[in-house]
């Protein structure tokens, strides 16, 4: 694409070690023209310039090119000094215009499954699903393994940087996030899947050092799930192993109450 595509910022996920960019942000978003989902990778976000460096529910304009190395189709890399800033979304109207652009027939889909089926028939790698049920958040801690890996590796790459490049320090979560939920779907039996939403990074960030951290990490998401909220699930699949899909975001307006008409 030669000319700058206009999008809808909708989820940023907690950075990532790269030996090829030092770290990413996988970032989806909605296209103005379409209303489709899109995904921009790699984003090296915290080392964006201020001005370039976007927000949630936030318009940009910037150049974007297809993956040549990833085949999913809604996979594209953005040009990052092609940047433009826009509005934010905000929620005064009680989500209607987030709404508007973010849940459509392009985006929603009825169950996990039928995402998955999608995948399947047409690479389709990311969707939006409203669970029916949440059963169970849990936090699982990664093992002792998996951490001295993921240190190794993030010090072996800021040790590559540049004379004139100045790594950020990431800090590596030892735990993962995962939420249970079944689909509105009589044939669902129930998925787990890890939530990788740069926000619950940094609530873990500002609350570990409570005794009490794990049980306000849970209330926050299970506010965010609470029964007076239209909670949509904002699912995108891995690379490697395109059938395993994570919760990349969520989504949720307050429920509609309908009125009475007598």
């Amino acid at each position: 694409m030669n000319t700058k595509q206009k999008i809808l910022i909708l989820v940023k996920t907690y950075p990532e070690i790269s030996r090829k960019y030092i770290e990413t942000v996988c970032t989806a978003g909605i296209l103005a023209d379409t209303k489709k989902l899109i995904k921009l990778y790699p984003i090296r976000y915290r080392y964006l310039e201020g001005e370039f460096q976007f927000k949630k529910y936030q318009w940009i304009r910037a150049k974007i090119t297809k993956a040549i190395s990833d085949s999913r189709p809604e996979s594209y890399n953005l040009v990052e000094g092609t940047i433009e800033i826009g509005n934010i979304i905000g929620t005064d109207d009680g989500w209607h215009e987030r709404e508007e652009w973010v849940i459509n027939h392009n985006t929603l889909f009825n169950s996990v499954k039928d995402l998955l089926n999608s995948q399947k028939q047409s690479r389709t790698s990311l969707g939006i699903v409203k669970p029916k049920e949440i059963l169970e958040f849990s936090i699982e801690p990664k093992s002792e393994a998996e951490i001295k890996e993921a240190e190794i590796k993030k010090k072996s790459i800021i040790s590559q940087m540049g004379l004139f490049e100045h790594p950020k320090d990431l800090e590596l979560l030892p735990f993962k996030p995962v939420l249970k939920f079944k689909c509105d779907d009589p044939a669902c039996n129930s998925h787990s899947m890890s939530i990788l939403d740069w926000e619950f990074g940094q609530l873990y960030r500002k609350i570990k050092e409570s005794n009490d951290w794990k049980q306000k990490f849970t209330d926050k998401v299970m506010s965010i799930c609470s029964p007076d909220k239209e909670t949509y699930l904002i699912l995108g699949n891995i690379a490697r192993w395109q059938n395993i899909f994570c919760i990349l975001g969520m989504f949720y307006p307050p429920k509609r109450r309908q009125m009475r008409l007598f």
